[in-house]
């Protein structure tokens, strides 16, 4: 496969578990999650094409990580759940359309894309989020191509048809215990590292089109008014949501990425953004984000922020700002990027400047309450214009961990035995052990390993591939320059990416 981002470093790092097959992978800053969504509706990233075949359904994935890894991202917001349907076998949603040509129909040799995109990126020190969009049931009217076994068939008074889509209705309690049944089975059975939703609450406003939740509200809405009543509900789903997580996994990160204007300085003048945005997330989908925060029903936050820098109507500048200085403690903060603007973008010339990205990647690095990016989307990152492939490269040239998060109990440290680097014809080669009598689920999640030259200062190097569950490693560090003397430090690191002790040899 051409490597169209950049040339391979002539550091070649090799690392294996003796558990495992051996990996390769490449190098860092200090921590940034680099993000990226990977959107199925509309075969926008994943899978490029329908097909029944899991030899190219994996083909598919392994050719976009490859490319992806080789920009730089470390986290893959994968979407499993785009209307009504499931990217995996599920007991409630019909297989995706999107992913075998025909909803309901599994791919070939029991294949399941999910289970392979997590053992994939794991294998190479990626993360993967599950992005569920709730609420979305179909993107058209046509119903003529549900499988039997989709809920529109099974609770017909749940979905309400807006626009020239369909919807569930989130006022509906039954509503939230079928998606919180969704939530429990990903969460359950498969080896996440977070929980994603985007921006889909309740729909974009249509002109002159209400959406048709009155006899829902009229049950349901007591004494409240029709909007804090729904984000009464979408509030009250997204803390069951957060709930069920943690009492299953509670190393599972759950964040939601809102419409990047929560309200405009006209709409809130106290809170609001110096915006002149023509929808609000509070107040056009009733999602309210600071309550989210404030509350602390979400790890994590990461806004859409899908303007220029210094765009009049609603800037990336004044929008990051604003999210950083309205975003608590304890409560991580993303910046989402417009990847499929650039060079693209009709409305506004400053998308034709290739240095916009690397722009908004600087002004995220010098707010300090944001911990990373994230790229709308995949296709537009390994298709999009090449100097944008090459900027992100560039950006993410070094290895980095992910931000500490925010854990419920302290670190559990760990016993390693470090063994002198061993110079070999290939490079120095370090062994590791950790104590036979630590348990598999105290294991440490992954390895950090960090370099010196001589009385300089350590730089991590590589990061091994997550949840291998070994006992000892073998790490071959194939430097070129043979005569040279390096120290290495061995720091294992728990699924809350913190350090869990520190060992150095020289």
């Amino acid at each position: 496969m051409e490597d169209i981002f950049r040339s391979l470093p002539l550091l070649l790092i090799l690392l294996f578990c003796t558990c495992g097959p051996a990996s390769l992978s490449a190098q860092a800053p200090e921590r940034e999650l680099r993000g990226v969504w990977m959107a199925s509706v509309l075969n926008i990233d994943y899978p490029q094409n329908p097909t029944p075949s899991s030899v190219t359904l994996k083909a598919d994935f392994n050719s976009q990580l490859y490319r992806l890894r080789q920009a730089g991202i470390n986290t893959i917001y994968l979407q499993v759940r785009s209307a009504g349907d499931a990217l995996y076998p599920s007991a409630f949603a019909p297989w995706s359309a999107y992913v075998t040509g025909k909803q309901g129909k599994a791919p070939n040799n029991n294949f399941d894309p999910l289970a392979y995109a997590i053992e994939a990126a794991h294998a190479h020190g990626v993360e993967v989020h599950a992005w569920v969009n709730p609420y979305r049931v179909n993107m058209s009217l046509d119903t003529s191509q549900f499988s039997s076994d989709h809920l529109f068939y099974q609770h017909r008074d749940w979905v309400h048809a807006y626009g020239n889509r369909m919807y569930l209705d989130p006022g509906l309690p039954e509503v939230r215990t079928h998606l919180g049944a969704i939530v429990d089975e990903l969460v359950s059975k498969y080896d996440l590292d977070g929980m994603h939703f985007d921006d889909y609450f309740y729909p974009y406003p249509r002109a002159n089109e209400s959406f048709p939740d009155s006899l829902t509200f009229s049950r349901y809405g007591g004494s409240q008014g029709l909007g804090d009543w729904r984000r009464s509900n979408v509030n009250t789903f997204i803390a069951e949501t957060q709930r069920r997580i943690k009492a299953v996994k509670p190393w599972v990160q759950f964040g939601i990425s809102p419409f990047g204007v929560w309200r405009n300085q006209s709409q809130d003048p106290v809170r609001g953004s110096a915006t002149r945005a023509s929808v609000s997330s509070y107040d056009d989908l009733y999602g309210d984000a600071l309550a989210w925060a404030s509350n602390g029903t979400v790890d994590y936050l990461l806004p859409q922020l899908y303007w220029s820098m210094e765009f009049a109507p609603a800037g990336h500048r004044v929008l990051t700002e604003w999210w950083a200085k309205h975003t608590p403690p304890g409560i991580d903060l993303f910046t989402g990027h417009a990847a499929y603007k650039v060079n693209d973008n009709a409305a506004d010339s400053t998308w034709n400047d290739l240095a916009e990205i690397p722009r908004q990647i600087a002004l995220a690095r010098q707010t300090p309450q944001v911990k990373g990016s994230v790229y709308f989307s995949a296709k537009s990152i390994l298709e999009g214009p090449y100097s944008l492939r090459q900027s992100l490269a560039q950006a993410y040239q070094t290895p980095v961990l992910l931000p500490v998060r925010k854990a419920p109990a302290a670190v559990l440290p760990v016993k390693l035995k470090l063994k002198k680097a061993k110079k070999k014809e290939a490079g120095n080669l370090l062994i590791w052990d950790v104590d036979k009598k630590v348990l598999a689920d105290d294991l440490p999640h992954y390895y950090a390993i960090y370099r010196s030259s001589g009385s300089g200062a350590f730089s991590l190097i590589y990061r091994t591939p997550y949840g291998q569950d070994c006992h000892r490693y073998n790490f071959l560090d194939a430097f070129p320059i043979a005569e040279e003397k390096f120290k290495y430090k061995v720091v294992p690191m728990d699924r809350w990416h913190r350090e869990m002790v520190e060992v150095t040899v020289k």
